[in-house]
């Protein structure tokens, strides 16, 4: 009796893929090596199909996407956000657009809950923004910028310096200070306007 031995191979880089069945998206989530992801994951995540179709039309030309049951990640201040809780049976999807790093997410119920970008042009805040900025932070350096935005809001969570003082404030895209604190003068300080 004769035995036939069938070995199966893969080759090239890990990359995101895709099978879609009628009622869900099941995405592998092994990224490249150079693209780090916002917690340890492994194995498959099933993303629903309103879910998955929300997204592809939103952003059709993305890379390095990458789904995941809503873990706390260290690049959203949900006290700050105002957005609801999430848990583990809720999604966030992250991915790269024009050099920049996005997450967003998506509740149990498909419904988009928000997203936050990485902005790196601090020169191109909105005007608004800026004329805040130079009014009530004078003398402060941007850190960081994350760009936020949900169904009723577009908000700018800037992060400056001034020597030993740090504040964080949540400004509305039309120049609006939403929240902010930080050390001034060696003095905690918090303030929310909402």
């Amino acid at each position: 009796m004769a035995t036939l031995v069938v070995f199966a191979t893969s080759c090239g880089e890990s990359s995101t893929k895709t099978t879609d069945t009628a009622d869900t998206v099941v995405v592998d989530n092994k990224l490249p090596e150079n693209v780090s992801q916002p917690s340890p994951t492994t194995g498959t995540v099933v993303v629903p199909e309103p879910i998955n179709a929300t997204f592809t039309k939103k952003y059709p030309n993305v890379t390095n996407v990458t789904w995941n049951r809503y873990e706390p990640v260290d690049n959203i201040d949900w006290e700050w956000s105002g957005w609801p809780r999430m848990d583990t049976s809720d999604y966030v999807v992250r991915f790269n657009m024009d050099g920049n790093d996005y997450w967003e997410w998506y509740d149990q119920d498909n419904n988009w809950i928000g997203t936050v970008s990485s902005y790196t042009d601090f020169a191109g805040l909105p005007a608004a923004v800026n004329k805040t900025i130079q009014a009530d932070f004078a003398g402060y350096t941007i850190v960081s910028v994350d760009k936020e935005n949900d169904k009723n809001r577009t908000a700018y969570e800037i992060e400056m310096a001034k020597g030993e003082d740090k504040i964080k404030a949540l400004i509305a895209e039309n120049g609006t200070v939403i929240k902010k604190k930080g050390k001034v003068d060696g003095d905690k300080m918090k303030e929310k306007n909402m």
